[in-house]
């Protein structure tokens, strides 16, 4: 653990220095004990920090290797838009968090503190950079400059360490041990390769969509008997513009609630981002997993 706790914080710094982010927002999770079920919001845990660099190091070994090889599925991200970046910045001095000319998103993702709101807010609003991930497959010319680099990353990626649980590792494991030990690639895996793209991100839109229904649910169940109720809540994204102009593609806004741990989408007029604000319960209904608030 001491070896972990060293190599861990020698890659974060590692990291910090190329450029990459990782982005520590709350994990919300279904909890089941003697007293039923709940949810929380759990932060990650030190170790757990340490061992995801294991992990990014070792993807981005296995990426080297597959671009060496010339054959591979590496796991891209492009770099954020000017304009997202530059309204992050104005979210940024909405929320008074500040954002010298010289640093960069990163940076201030750094420094945010999952107690303080407003820095929760200013992270459930810096995720809209990191959008646009992807796989990329390629036999013969590997990709080169920003096509074959994962922006969070900040260097060529891909992903090898969940064979059991993720397709793509499957066949990128499969080629990476090919390569290193001098054999050719199995038949099966270059077959499998133009398509796997596409199946990954059916699936993974899938995957994510189950388990939103399931967190869904479960919000909904524990508060079916609580319609209107006052709850203490904190707006995380707000349905205006940081400059106060209506945003036509945010309607609403979402709240973040501690007890019990929910996100969900709130009604009102002028939501205060990352701002302590009082809502009222207004639907909680198991059958169409929908929960939904007023301020």
């Amino acid at each position: 653990m001491e070896l972990l706790r060293e190599i861990g914080s020698a890659l974060i710094t590692q990291e910090a220095a190329r450029g990459g982010v990782s982005l520590p927002l709350p994990e919300q999770e279904v909890v089941h004990d003697d007293t039923g079920w709940r949810t929380e919001f759990r932060d990650g845990l030190g170790t757990e920090q340490w061992n995801a660099q294991i992990s990014l190091l070792t993807g981005r070994a296995a990426a080297q290797i597959m671009l060496t090889g010339g054959v591979g599925l590496l796991r891209t991200m492009p770099p954020p838009q000017q304009d997202a970046v530059a309204r992050l910045r104005r979210i940024a001095r909405a929320l008074e968090i500040p954002w010298a000319d010289h640093e960069s998103y990163g940076e201030v993702i750094r420094r945010m503190d999952l107690k303080t709101s407003r820095h929760v807010a200013f992270l459930y609003e810096a995720a809209s950079l990191m959008r646009g991930a992807a796989y990329t497959a390629f036999q013969g010319t590997p990709p080169e400059g920003a096509a074959a680099r994962h922006a969070a990353v900040a260097a060529p990626y891909a992903h090898v360490t969940a064979p059991l649980r993720r397709l793509a590792d499957r066949y990128a494991t499969e080629i990476c041990l090919a390569l290193t030990a001098g054999k050719p690639v199995p038949d099966w895996v270059l077959q499998a390769l133009p398509a796997l793209p596409a199946t990954m991100s059916r699936t993974l839109h899938h995957s994510n969509d189950v388990e939103r229904a399931c967190l869904d649910l479960v919000e909904a169940v524990l508060l079916k008997d609580r319609i209107g109720e006052d709850f203490d809540a904190v707006v995380v994204e707000s349905g205006s513009d940081p400059s106060g102009a209506p945003d036509a593609r945010r309607s609403g806004g979402t709240i973040q609630i501690l007890d019990p741990a929910v996100l969900a989408k709130c009604s009102g007029q002028d939501l205060p981002l990352g701002e302590p604000v009082k809502v009222r319960l207004v639907e909680a209904d198991p059958l169409t997993r929908r929960v939904r608030f007023a301020c």
